[in-house]
């Protein structure tokens, strides 16, 4: 006897459907209805049925995507599909993805009887065949995939990727010709689906929704490999050439993702992008920026593309900051290793934080950005597995945000950053100092503020004469350069990206006056920031 599901988004539909198969063919066996994709796989996951019968346009997750996620899980499975004549080009894509048939609405008992019979036919017809037969082809092709991921992602979490790893991607189909590589980091925003009905659901199956969705766009414009790597990341490996074009190409691919992702699915998606990099080397080091970049969603939001040199670009809020001694003389002394003072600052600034800021989403967001910060730095000096332990950066994010109380917020703080000063200590002769690195961090995360040289130099602990050359002979320009073309950096984003007035973005850039702001940036652009928001803006609309 046949066991069949049935999915569709009207519920009456479903039980006419169940009740004219019971009169018809009462061989059949109807196990379960679904009224969309993703309660569909949940069913074929738990009934395993013979068949199954589904409509293809359905909201969340439609028929045709349903029947291309079920033939990678269920082989077996033989469907059908249910189409108003509206929709009948949409019948040819679905006997691509697997349909042995198919029904007209409005269904007439008599196509249903001829259709039961050909699926009751094409059942016996499989079964007889697996017995007699070795595993197909793209059984054989789809575990070497699972292979081909399974190692992929060992190596990225081993934190390298050699030019043996990508070879094996070979055994896939997937040849690698340009000479750069980038990762891209696609996590599902749970809140997208709710959490009662993700709670309930088996997370692999969004996963591997995702990741087929991903794959599919890959494949139409990039090269690249997309593999589930937990039950929250999908990872796509991807080749490029190298160059500014080719990365904001990449830009645009993972926007493409997100945004037909929400269109088709109603899922919303963010997305980390690494830098491009030469050769299998760099695949680890884009995965880790993509990771961090990944990381500012609770600091930005989700339901976006986050590469990672633009989250570097970012300060802190403008808004609710504490005063500047707090942050600085934080990280002066967690540069230090003075244990005892960072935990003391630290304690003092996240109270001040809890008094001034106007909402505890704003507490989150100030503290969230400084351990970001404080992450990246515990990395370059080797010392964030003694900081963290076991416990996963992201981990420690949720654990932030999950705090409503500011005494028990303070008490984290404090031990958190103060920990991290005592690992510095520990590190000792072995930790890596840059005075020049230290201050390019500072400037970039700060460049709205009054910087000079004198207080770089004392923030350094160096003689501003000598700070200067330093920073001259390390970098090829002087240090004020630097600055103004930070600034100048930021006002350019803001400029396309924002539709502030020309004076406001000169003050939130760190200019001290409108007049100043455009001789500035006119000197190093070659156009005055107006003409340079009409071009942006112009070009993007062309493209």
């Amino acid at each position: 006897m046949p066991n069949i599901v049935i999915v569709d988004d009207e519920a009456i539909f479903r039980r006419g459907l169940r009740a004219m198969i019971a009169s018809l063919d009462p061989d059949f066996h109807v196990v379960g209805d679904a009224k969309d994709g993703y309660e569909a796989l949940d069913l074929l996951q738990e009934r395993r049925p013979d068949v199954l019968l589904t409509d293809i346009r359905m909201p969340r997750m439609d028929g045709l995507q349903l029947q291309k996620i079920a033939r990678e899980r269920f082989p077996d499975l033989v469907s059908a599909v249910v189409s108003g004549y509206e929709d009948f080009a949409y019948v040819k894509q679905s006997m691509q993805y697997g349909a042995k048939d198919y029904l007209m609405k409005p269904i007439e008992r008599e196509e249903l009887a001829k259709l039961l019979e050909r699926l009751k036919a094409e059942v016996r017809s499989a079964a007889a065949a697996r017995s007699r037969e070795a595993p197909e082809p793209k059984e054989d092709q789809r575990r070497a995939r699972e292979h081909a991921a399974e190692h992929l992602a060992a190596a990225l979490m081993r934190g390298s990727v050699s030019e043996e790893d990508v070879r094996r991607l070979e055994e896939v189909g997937i040849r690698f010709k340009a000479p750069c590589f980038t990762c891209m980091i696609v996590k599902l925003d749970k809140q997208s689906i709710g959490s009662e009905r993700y709670r309930q659901a088996d997370p692999s199956l969004f996963q591997l929704y995702i990741q087929q969705f991903v794959q599919e766009i890959i494949d139409r414009r990039a090269t690249g490999f997309s593999f589930v790597l937990n039950d929250s990341e999908v990872v796509a490996l991807l080749n490029s050439e190298d160059g500014d074009e080719a990365m904001r190409k990449l830009l645009e691919l993972a926007e493409s993702i997100r945004l037909q992702m929400k269109s088709l699915s109603n899922l919303t998606v963010t997305i980390g992008v690494g830098r491009l990099g030469p050769a299998a080397a760099s695949i680890g080091k884009a995965y880790r920026e993509a990771e961090i970049a990944l990381l500012h969603r609770l600091v930005v939001g989700g339901d976006k593309v986050l590469a990672y040199e633009r989250t570097m670009e970012a300060g802190l809020p403008p808004s609710a900051e504490p005063r500047e001694w707090s942050w600085e003389s934080l990280e002066r002394a967690i540069a230090d290793g003075r244990a005892a003072e960072a935990e003391a600052r630290a304690r003092e600034a996240a109270a001040e934080l809890c008094l001034r800021s106007p909402t505890p989403q704003s507490v989150h967001r100030h503290i969230c950005k400084l351990v970001i910060r404080c992450y990246e730095l515990s990395s370059e000096w080797g010392v964030a597995k003694a900081w963290l332990g076991d416990k996963d950066v992201r981990e420690l994010l949720f654990d932030v945000c999950s705090i409503s109380a500011s005494d028990e917020l303070t008490e984290l703080c404090g031990s958190l950053f103060g920990r991290l000063a005592g690992c510095v200590a520990a590190a000792g002769a072995d930790r890596p100092t840059d005075p020049v690195a230290k201050a390019i961090r500072y400037m970039e995360a700060n460049y709205e503020k009054p910087i000079t040289l004198g207080r770089m130099a004392e923030m350094t602990f160096l003689n501003p004469a000598y700070f200067s050359a330093l920073f001259k002979q390390r970098t090829g320009v002087t240090f004020v350069e630097r600055l103004t073309a930070i600034r100048v950096e930021a006002a350019k984003h803001r400029l396309a990206a924002t539709n502030e007035l020309v004076a406001e973005v000169a003050e939130r850039t760190g200019f001290r006056n409108v007049r100043h702001f455009n001789r500035v940036f006119k000197g190093e652009t070659g156009m005055s920031p107006t003409e340079y928001r009409e071009r942006t803006r112009a070009g993007a609309g062309g493209g």
